[in-house]
């Protein structure tokens, strides 16, 4: 998905259709307010198009700074056991929450979805502005959400934060890495997650 005003360069779309991929350049749907909204933010509600494209059946949603490194085929075909969507909670202030984290997002498109969601956006409903889409749908959804698991959203807070949990699991086994408190293309060589960004930084 990409957004109008912020066009690929063809050398980009050439190696992206090379392997599959299919453009779909979608208008910005700009943040009710503005100034409450994290700068880095402001663009994300463009997230909620997702839920227009009813030309398929399914679809999963990954932010710009996740890194897949298995098969999803397992985590698209899930059962949501009747939930709107399928997203893992999250992290915040080191700690776990009980919100969920928006950066990989499991859900079946519907246009009557899409309107009520563009319809809340825009009604003055109250959330938690700063966090930009991931506040909104927050709000919207509550706790009527199905969870994907952390090896389906590996955020990397919890390398730091809750590192005794990061390391019972394998890393061989993370399907999906979210890079929420460093990007790969910032990180310093002596920057504490360095070894995470290493991963994105040195894939073929």
């Amino acid at each position: 998905m990409e957004l109008e005003h912020k066009p690929l360069g063809d050398e980009i779309w050439n190696s992206l259709h090379a392997v599959g991929y299919q453009r779909c350049v979608v208008k910005p749907i700009p943040p009710p307010n503005l100034e409450r909204t994290r700068k880095d933010l402001r663009e994300k509600f463009g997230v909620l198009h997702v839920w227009a494209m009813t030309v398929y059946d399914r679809i999963l949603f990954l932010d710009a700074d996740t890194f897949v490194q298995n098969s999803l085929e397992t985590l698209i075909h899930m059962d949501l056991h009747g939930k709107p969507i399928g997203v893992t909670k999250d992290i915040r202030d080191k700690k776990w929450v009980k919100t969920f984290n928006s950066g990989v997002l499991l859900l079946e498109p519907s246009v009557k979805e899409f309107d009520r969601l563009i319809h809340l956006l825009r009604s003055g409903m109250e959330f938690d502005y700063v966090m930009s889409d991931q506040g909104f749908l927050n709000a919207v959804y509550g706790s009527n959400w199905h969870e994907i698991g952390f090896l389906n959203n590996a955020n990397i807070a919890l390398y730091k934060f809750q590192r005794q949990f990061w390391d019972k699991h394998s890393f061989q086994d993370i399907n999906i890495i979210h890079y929420t408190m460093e990007k790969p293309w910032k990180c310093k060589p002596h920057s504490f997650y360095a070894p995470m960004c290493k991963v994105w930084l040195e894939a073929e």
